[in-house]
């Protein structure tokens, strides 16, 4: 879904020479090009089948590149970034997964060897919430309490799940059931989703809820660590959504230990991603809103110091694209041109909220459309 932002992105801003798409399976990058060739003007496209999994057919599409944008799904990003080092050929990608970004962090020495910058976490959230702390961290001397709120939500919800796909379901599903790494105290801290709801009010989107999900934070806690004594981030959905979607994990709808039935055996996991996709894709015409809001509390020159953060941004009915697909999309896109032009010139594997210059992106985000502002104040 993402790879339509960002493709359209890179077309629009980066105006490449030749924009190849590169997918395991071809009808995939065809139904891509025919999207792009309807609302944009590329140069060249290309496609090409390639199986990400395969570190060196990877390297020996991209060589010669001036850059990757990784849009497959986050299962892949390890064996892209190596691909990436071999080919000698810069990286973004979308992130979603901390243990895989924490494997790709690993691989910086030899990205710096090979004289390439790779970005991971270049999505909404991970990623433009990287970007706010980063940028709030970069005023800051240190920080008592962070709090990052961010959600894809329609814009007018239906039930009985107040909600609509606007990523991978497996992307989703690991969001309500795996752990969550967050500093309380000055400590890191696992804390399992779907716990400590809370009951906020949000512009534009009203009353909502908003609770921990897997990998939000995603590299921050080891980042920040000794300068931040309290750092979380929680995810937000309609009131009804999550006590429903909690429900069905207690009950045991997301383990994937097999089970028997009459039929045979099998995985309550599987089946659960099956029905929710069916039912939780977009039918066509929905309207959604993306959104960030991040308020750092914290020391600067000695004087008690609240920056807040808000970023926001709507569905394209003249692309089809909803606003997840810019949010995340035009991200990735925006640090890959970044790279490309020059203006983020560090070497290695690094997370978004050290690697990315931050009021050059918030310059990049405006142009596109997103409402955005940042505001500081001393207490």
């Amino acid at each position: 879904m993402q790879a339509y932002g960002a493709a359209l992105d890179l077309i629009s801003f980066g105006n490449p020479e030749e924009l190849i798409l590169a997918d395991a399976f071809p009808e995939t990058a065809a139904n891509l090009k025919g999207f792009l060739e309807k609302h944009t003007r590329p140069r060249k496209l290309s496609l090409l089948q390639v199986d990400a999994a395969d570190v060196n057919a990877t390297a020996a599409a991209a060589r010669g590149c001036d850059l990757i944008l990784n849009a497959a799904p986050y299962q892949f990003a390890v064996e892209i970034t190596k691909a990436a080092i071999q080919a000698r050929v810069p990286m973004v990608d979308l992130g979603g997964d901390t243990e895989r970004v924490l494997k790709q962090l690993e691989l910086s020495d030899q990205a710096k060897a090979a004289g390439i910058t790779v970005i991971p976490d270049c999505g909404m959230g991970p990623g433009m919430t990287n970007i706010t702390v980063g940028h709030a961290m970069e005023i800051l001397d240190h920080a008592d309490t962070i709090i990052t709120r961010d959600g894809g939500i329609p814009l007018n919800p239906k039930p009985p799940l107040f909600y609509h796909l606007v990523f991978a379901i497996e992307t989703l599903t690991n969001e309500y059931t795996g752990m969550t790494t967050q500093m309380r105290d000055g400590k890191m801290i696992e804390i399992a989703p779907m716990t400590e709801i809370e009951q906020c009010d949000l512009p534009v989107v009203g009353k909502v809820e908003a609770t921990h999900g897997m990998g939000m934070l995603s590299t921050l806690p080891w980042t920040y660590e000794g300068r931040v004594k309290n750092l979380e981030n929680k995810f937000v959905r309609y009131p009804g959504h999550l006590t429903f979607l909690k429900t069905l994990r207690d009950v045991g709808f997301f383990s994937r230990e097999e089970i028997k039935t009459e039929r045979g055996m099998f995985q309550p996991r599987a089946m659960t991603k099956a029905v929710m996709e069916k039912f939780l894709m977009p039918k066509g015409g929905e309207k959604d809103v993306s959104f960030i809001q991040t308020v750092s509390e914290g020391i600067k020159d000695g004087k008690k110091t609240v920056i807040e953060h808000w970023i926001c941004d709507y569905s394209d009915e003249k692309t089809g694209l909803t606003s997840m697909q810019r949010t995340t999309g035009f991200t990735a896109s925006i640090v890959g041109q970044m790279i490309v032009s020059g203006v983020l010139t560090a070497k290695g594997v690094l997370p978004p909220e050290l690697g990315v210059p931050k009021l050059a992106f918030f310059e990049e985000i405006q142009k596109r459309g997103f409402e955005f502002k940042w505001t500081q104040r001393t207490l």
